[in-house]
């Protein structure tokens, strides 16, 4: 829930989450609504990378995996000084009842990102066994869509230069030494 954890740490009003309120669960398949800010965006826009064609999918292809009922207004972002000036609404959708959310954000000034669809489901999530139906689209272009999205935020990353100590401090705080097996395909991690 990192657009939401996003969306009240700037804020500072945890009012701007609307629990149970977006009928988007059980694997929504979307395109991005996007917003005039995506095209001067580093995520979709001009100070990016991103091909056409890509673009193109992610606004007109159901490429985005949507799985919450919980989400945050765009009047939010309008309404409140902190979040307006903090960041761009990139893309909005609609929930299944017509309702609007803020899929995609984007910091003004600090390489900060937010979104509302699942980047790793098309890529790494299946039903199970056949017994599950999938709701969740792995056609080429969603593969594309969130390959190009894994790829940006890397890069992103990639731009800190922080690093651990040593081998071993950094062993330790590998996320892998916290996952939990359960009876779902999900993989959990507890800390």
């Amino acid at each position: 829930m990192g657009i939401q954890t996003l969306s009240v740490l700037v804020s500072q009003d945890p009012a701007v989450v609307l629990s149970n309120a977006f009928d988007s669960d059980n694997g929504l398949m979307l395109p991005l609504d996007m917003t005039s800010a995506s095209k001067k965006s580093r995520l979709f826009g001009t100070l990016g990378s991103i091909s056409p064609p890509i673009l193109n999918w992610f606004e007109t292809k159901d490429v985005t995996t949507n799985l919450h009922h919980d989400g945050v207004l765009p009047d939010s972002f309008h309404s409140n000084e902190r979040l307006s000036s903090f960041f761009n609404v990139l893309s909005t959708n609609q929930d299944r009842k017509g309702k609007t959310f803020v899929s995609t954000i984007e910091g003004k000034k600090y390489p900060i990102y937010g979104v509302q669809w699942h980047p790793e489901r098309p890529q790494f999530e299946w039903g199970v066994d056949g017994v599950t139906k999938d709701p969740i689209n792995h056609d080429a272009e969603a593969i594309s869509c969130m390959q190009y999205t894994s790829n940006f935020f890397v890069s992103e990353s990639r731009k800190n230069n922080h690093s651990f100590g040593t081998v071993v401090e950094e062993q330790t705080s590998l996320i892998y030494n916290y996952v939990a097996h359960g009876d779902t395909y999900y993989q959990v991690y507890l800390f």
